[in-house]
């Protein structure tokens, strides 16, 4: 038990719950932009935007996840980075499995996914640093 700012214990079960709910705000709000613009844009395009929609949603995810955990968390900044790569790893798992069930190809690639999630550590990192100087953590 780990005792919070607020005055109550709070689990490990709470913590996780925190991490994975922030982390799977932003792999649907990733997925969700990608299947909007794929409904106006060409593939190629949306591939050529990836970056940003990966940095934008990394960065709400740190924080998001700041923000959930109102100053009971620990080492806020290395959970939201863990937060945004693991946002980042659960959009091209679905990203690969709908592109490769609908098209036959895949969206990212190993290169690509190393990029992205060097994106999404830096952007969580930010978005992080953001929430909690706007909190006052």
């Amino acid at each position: 038990m780990i005792s919070g700012a607020t005055g109550f214990l709070m689990s490990r079960y709470d913590h996780m719950v925190i991490f994975f709910s922030a982390t799977l705000i932003g792999i649907f709000g990733a997925v969700l932009l990608v299947v909007f613009f794929a409904g106006l844009m060409a593939i190629g395009t949306i591939e050529k935007l990836l970056p940003f929609i990966i940095g934008f949603d990394a960065a709400l995810t740190g924080y998001n996840l700041v923000r959930r955990a109102n100053g009971r968390l620990k080492y806020k900044r290395m959970w939201s980075v863990a937060a945004g790569i693991m946002m980042v790893i659960g959009v091209a798992l679905i990203l690969n499995i709908v592109s490769h069930y609908y098209t036959g190809g895949y969206i990212f690639y190993i290169a690509d996914l190393l990029i992205l999630v060097l994106i999404a550590g830096v952007f969580s990192f930010l978005g992080a640093i953001l929430a909690i100087r706007y909190f006052k953590l």
